[in-house]
């Protein structure tokens, strides 16, 4: 038995290739919609952690400097802060540097004050001071002329910081907020920190 080929053949008419193609153009536009929010969204993320990362690079620095200093002052804008601190390395050029002990913990004084429980210690009268500067794009700590970045971007970080003095103590409260590039509302950004100079419970230098 033989079996017969048809001698027609079949195939997609205009009407269904051209509504396989629109099908096809809407499954590739949501594809490509999809990946570039996708794309756009990774990028926003990273960007904010990024930036909050740095925030967070601000708080503990102002924070560590802030806790052995003596003096904090805040320009008007707020957005320049010294900081006093004691000299707790000697260095060469200090009052009581010699060749062997330079590089070397100074030690410190104590003082018994009466009817003082605590004593008050002191590393001598050495200072070294600490600047916390924007500058261009960036916020820069300059410690007795040597600076070092400690964040960038300052175009969308913003530092504040308000000195408070007690009355045996002082502190200092620090907001920093950024904005990120998805929102224009830098509100719900701000990281609050309030540290206090230990260093104050002790007669000024």
């Amino acid at each position: 038995m033989r079996l017969g080929i048809p001698a027609k053949t079949h195939a997609f008419t205009l009407t269904e290739m051209m509504i396989a193609a629109a099908i096809a153009s809407v499954i590739l536009a949501i594809t490509l919609t999809s990946s570039i929010a996708l794309q756009k969204s990774f990028s926003q993320v990273d960007n904010y952690f990024a930036t909050h990362m740095q925030q967070i690079r601000i708080v503990d620095y102002l924070a560590r400097d802030v806790k052995r200093g003596l003096s904090v002052t805040s320009s008007a804008d707020k957005q320049t802060v010294v900081v006093k601190i004691p000299r707790y390395i000697i260095q060469a050029g200090d009052a009581d540097a010699t060749a062997a002990n330079i590089g070397t913990p100074r030690n410190p004084t104590r003082l018994y004050v009466a009817g003082s429980g605590d004593p008050n210690v002191n590393y001598g009268t050495t200072t070294s001071t600490v600047e916390y500067k924007v500058s261009g794009s960036s916020i820069l700590r300059t410690e007795d002329g040597i600076v070092t970045t400690i964040a960038s971007s300052t175009d969308n970080l913003i530092p504040e910081t308000i000195d408070i003095e007690l009355a045996n103590t002082e502190y200092t409260t620090t907001a920093i907020t950024f904005k990120p590039i998805s929102v224009a509302d830098r509100s719900g950004t701000i990281v609050y920190s309030t540290a206090y100079l230990r260093n104050r419970r002790r007669p000024t230098l």
